[in-house]
């Protein structure tokens, strides 16, 4: 048979402690007063938290566990808070290792003080929720979601290094960030023409409830995201829509440019496509000084940078050529000398 215990606690201080606690009925831990649980404990009925209570070992929620609060995780080994029921608090304190095999949810704060939070499952920061603390020996190893408008400093680490980074007022929903300590040249190793070089060791994945929301990062690094397959610069914003993977990227400022030599021509010439991706498709338009289209071609980069000759019926005149890539259009003139 299982042990119920029902408490309604009003003295300062309490503590519990069974080799196994499990509650079926009602815990209410009062305004002042301090609860420490020292075993294992399952809750199948209801506890609520105004005061503070200090979780030594592991707690598997099967119901309604809502603290207004303060939770202290501190006890002397890896504690596990698992269960069907998401922990619902609004003050956390992280004093030990923790694993989360269920959701816990954050109305205010968490105040990372000394151990890591793995987070098989989401630790979940609400509407106006904040970290802080957070450290190289305390932060989060797994999954981190925050909902709201505000900014937010995502407490991300690999287990012995804080890698964090902040969004700036992002659009009203839920942004979820993982930090992925693997190369992202596993993803893909083909970087855009605007990078020198990224991060290899490191990467993170940012996603949104918000399909079109593009997420703005704070200060700091320049940053590359990846995009179609290949990592290219961003100007610190994400399109977050599938979830954006990015890391730590220096960029080359290229820009994109065509010419043409030798210029005067007699009817042979290079054209020259910098700044662009071989693979990028372009048009290419040849006009003569009466908009007539002498010359059209399409295709790849790679494919259409070469050299051209120009019809044999064309006199001498002045020639602008025209190559669209994207929604960028590039001109340059060209003297046909006969």
């Amino acid at each position: 048979m299982k042990r119920i215990l029902s408490l309604l606690l009003i003295t300062s201080a309490s503590s519990v402690s069974y080799a196994q606690m499990v509650n079926g009925s009602t815990i209410h831990v009062s305004e002042g007063a301090v609860m420490t649980v020292n075993t294992p404990m399952t809750n199948t009925g209801v506890v609520t938290n105004k005061g503070k209570v200090h979780l030594k070992s592991d707690l598997k929620n099967e119901a309604k566990f809502q603290s207004t609060g303060t939770l202290v995780v501190d006890g002397d080994r890896m504690q596990v808070i698992s269960g069907s029921q998401a922990v619902e608090a609004s003050r956390v304190s992280v004093e030990n290792n923790v694993n989360l095999q269920n959701e816990v949810k954050v109305t205010d704060e968490v105040a990372f003080v000394n151990g890591i939070v793995t987070a098989d499952k989401p630790l979940h920061f609400d509407r106006n929720a904040k970290a802080t603390g957070a450290n190289h020996a305390s932060h989060v190893v797994g999954t981190v979601q925050k909902t709201g408008n505000e900014s937010f400093q995502f407490p991300l680490g690999d287990g012995s290094s804080l890698k964090t980074f902040d969004v700036k007022n992002p659009k009203e929903g839920t942004l979820e960030a993982q930090y992925v300590a693997k190369s992202p040249l596993d993803i893909s190793s083909e970087l855009d023409l605007s990078l020198d070089a990224i991060n290899d060791t490191e990467y993170w994945i940012l996603k949104s409830s918000n399909k079109s929301e593009k997420v703005e990062l704070a200060a700091g690094d320049e940053v590359a995201a990846l995009s179609n397959g290949i990592w290219v610069k961003q100007e610190k914003s994400l399109n977050t829509e599938n979830g954006s993977k990015f890391t730590s990227g220096k960029g080359s400022f290229l820009q994109k440019e065509i010419g043409v030599w030798p210029n005067p021509t007699q009817g042979e010439f290079n054209l020259k496509l910098s700044g662009m991706r071989d693979s990028d498709k372009i048009t290419i338009d040849i006009t003569n000084q009466d908009g007539r289209v002498v010359m059209n071609l399409a295709g790849t980069v790679k494919e259409l940078r070469k050299a051209y000759k120009l019809p044999n019926g064309l006199s001498t005149t002045n020639l602008t050529i025209r190559v669209i890539n994207g929604q960028e259009a590039m001109t340059q003139n060209l003297i046909l000398n006969r």
